[in-house]
């Protein structure tokens, strides 16, 4: 039980007022007040109480995972077997954040109402629906009663994914990237042959023509030029985070790293993660959808609370299988002295991209151009992304090509 302490403060004040008046003066009048404000106590307790008695609450959830930008559905129902229930407050616990929604009922005798709950996925992360509370009160708010039904149940917001048609990874020992190169001319992965589609292939793989000329769900196979595996790099140090909620480098990165993520194994490639947040992040690279399921968990729940820089990370990749591999790094970071690890894994036989984040552009300090700059000197092809850019168009092509050269300013243009 629980209620409004001012309420009741009120009604308890005027009750000791009027019974400490009654004695004083000995007033019928004031007796006949303590008793009616006694009554009314008891009434309005029992009403709350009695509004809680013969409710069968049920619900069905439809759960699993969501995107950020879902719904998690509830469908709930609140049957009375017994008296009328006036004013039912019917709320679905959530830790989502914002404010809980509730719904207000109406139960005559032997009535069931039903409806559909909807809670919106708005962050990344791990949350808890339920369970369902249904509050009864008196007609004065004195008293509010409360009942629970149903169980917690744990569930899972995964990262937004936008599409990247046009990233691609240039082909693993093809030719510099110079001034007569451009910048698409091997960036795709070759598709060679064509097989039968296996549990573990991606839908994105299927080959429509011969499936529909066979009978039978053919996919494509690519030429593995890109490298054996592809790693992702998600630079999560505090001390390099700029912005605020959904509008920071952390989103934007983990954004960035979900949707090269599918974009690549999609593509067929060996897709890694790895990362310095509040814990190492050392996902090995792998294929599939289930490879893909465990990179979004694990993305869902990575937070840049890291104390390791990114120069610090990268020698640590070196013993963690990082080079002899196509690397992509995604960070805000200005620091003058990463770049340098990144040509050494250039040198030692890595095909490193990165995207930079421009912190600046989030209220941060820093400017990219001067590590873009930096990179592509060491043979690095580079991306930048500013606040508010459309990520498909960001990541449709370099900024930063590893001859030097500075391409032509592409429009910003800021998403819904």
């Amino acid at each position: 039980m629980s209620y409004r302490p001012t309420r009741f403060h009120v009604i308890l004040l005027l009750l000791t007022l009027s019974f400490l008046y009654a004695l004083a003066t000995g007033f019928t009048v004031y007796y006949q007040v303590s008793y009616a404000l006694i009554l009314a106590l008891i009434g309005t307790y029992i009403w709350g109480k009695v509004g809680l008695w013969g409710l069968d609450v049920r619900v069905q959830r439809r759960l699993g995972y969501r995107e950020v930008g879902g719904n998690f559905v509830s469908q709930i129902s609140v049957t009375n077997s017994a008296g009328p229930k006036p004013m039912l407050v019917v709320q679905e616990q959530t830790t989502f954040p914002g404010p809980k929604g509730g719904r207000v009922i109406n139960l005559s005798t032997h009535s069931t109402e039903m409806w559909a709950n909807r809670i919106a996925a708005s962050r990344r992360g791990d949350y808890i629906i339920g369970p369902i509370t249904v509050t009864s009160a008196d007609p004065f708010g004195i008293f509010r009663h409360r009942r629970t039904f149903g169980t917690a149940q744990q569930v899972m917001v995964y990262p937004a994914t936008v599409p990247l048609p046009l990233f691609a990874l240039p082909r693993r020992g093809s030719p510099g990237e110079g001034e007569r190169r451009s910048p698409f001319s091997t960036t795709s992965p070759m598709v060679t042959s064509v097989r039968e589609y296996l549990p573990s292939d991606t839908f994105g793989r299927i080959h429509w023509p011969t499936t529909a000329r066979t009978g039978k769900l053919m996919v494509k196979q690519f030429e593995q030029d890109t490298g054996s595996d592809v790693w992702l790099v998600l630079d999560l140090h505090r001390n390099v985070q700029a912005g605020e909620g959904d509008e920071s480098t952390e989103e934007y990165g983990v954004t960035i790293a979900a949707s090269m993520a599918h974009r690549l194994l999609d593509s067929g490639l060996a897709v890694g993660l790895f990362a310095f947040g509040e814990e190492p992040i050392h996902l090995l690279p792998g294929r599939g959808y289930a490879h893909q399921d465990r990179m979004f968990r694990t993305l869902a729940t990575a937070r840049a609370l890291g104390r390791q820089p990114l120069e610090s990370a990268l020698e640590e990749g070196r013993h963690l299988g990082l080079d002899q591999s196509t690397i992509v790094i995604i960070t805000p970071s200005v620091d003058p002295m990463w770049p340098e690890a990144t040509t050494w894994l250039y040198r030692h036989g890595s095909q490193v991209n990165t995207v930079l984040l421009d912190a600046a552009s989030f209220g941060g300090e820093g400017e990219v151009s001067a590590v873009a700059d930096r990179l592509a000197t060491g043979g690095v092809r580079t991306y930048a992304v500013r606040k508010g850019d459309s990520l498909s168009q960001a990541l449709a092509r370099p900024l930063y090509l590893p001859s030097g050269r500075i391409l032509a300013p592409r429009k910003t243009e800021v998403t819904a």
